[in-house]
């Protein structure tokens, strides 16, 4: 796993320090020379870091790895998705599952056709100690609706915008063609139908994602509560650990009221987890 993560970073470094140093990626807080001079020493932490053989200096070499990571978007404006998706394979590396998984999920909001960054989220999901199970009702719709579930918003897009040319290239060639085949009437329906259906699916992604925030526990274990104090009794037995991910139904002071996959519903404090 460390090699294909290794892997994974020096190829895509190149592409954050082009975007990095392309105009309008960033505001005027550090120059371009700098953002390439933290982009060029991430990498070279970070693989100093997997060559390391002792431990405590490897984890300090992958803290200043996201340190660098770090600087590049709080203070030169920098916002993309390699940027999270090398954060998140250092925070795997040290065994920091939480941040690793909040990083990746941050990286999907760009609508990443990166196959690594689900492989590496997937893997991430196995090494939570919380394995909450998806509620029935969810899991009949994720069958029902492969596609909404397990495409990705940008690839939905895209093949919305490639049925709705198909629909519209074939209705052209039905008008203009003097013996018009039912077989062109019927690909351009089913090429609008989905394209429609598609379409509907990027539109609700937007929809909840105003409406609906998701997070995920960054804290070693957290103790779920039914109200949002301290001393309110447990809505759990166990803890909860990080990784695990959930949706945000409200925000107090300094407490989180969230629901997680099997529809169970908690408070817990907000320094416990991120905010994707």
């Amino acid at each position: 796993m460390k090699k294909q993560l290794t892997t994974s970073l020096i190829a895509i470094i190149a592409i954050l320090a082009t975007l990095a140093l392309s105009p309008g990626t960033c505001q005027a807080k550090l120059s371009q020379d700098q953002l390439h001079e933290l982009a060029y020493d991430a990498r070279a932490l970070f693989r100093q870091a997997t060559e390391e053989r002792d431990d405590d200096k490897a984890q300090e070499l992958y803290r200043q790895t996201i340190l660098h990571y770090q600087k590049i978007i709080d203070e030169g404006g920098v916002v993309n998705e390699y940027l999270y998706y090398n954060i998140a394979n250092t925070y795997l590396l040290m065994d920091d599952i939480g941040r690793a998984i909040l990083n990746y999920k941050r990286a999907e909001r760009f609508g990443s056709l990166n196959p690594e960054l689900t492989q590496n989220l997937n893997f991430a999901r196995s090494r939570r100690i919380d394995q909450v199970p998806v509620k029935t009702q969810k899991q009949v719709l994720k069958t029902l609706f492969f596609w909404h579930y397990d495409f990705s918003q940008r690839t939905r897009f895209i093949l919305a915008g490639i049925f709705w040319a198909l629909a519209c290239l074939t209705a052209c060639i039905k008008l203009w063609s003097r013996r018009p085949g039912r077989g062109l009437v019927w690909t351009a329906i089913i090429s609008l139908l989905i394209a429609l259906i598609l379409a509907t699916s990027v539109g609700m992604d937007e929809y909840r994602s105003h409406k609906y925030k998701q997070g995920v526990i960054i804290a070693p274990e957290v103790i779920g509560r039914y109200a949002d104090r301290a001393n309110a009794d447990k809505s759990f037995k166990e803890p909860l650990h990080s990784g695990t991910e959930f949706d945000l139904l409200e925000k107090r002071t300094h407490w989180l009221h969230i629901e997680l996959s099997n529809g169970d519903q908690t408070w817990i404090p907000d320094e416990s987890a991120g905010i994707i």
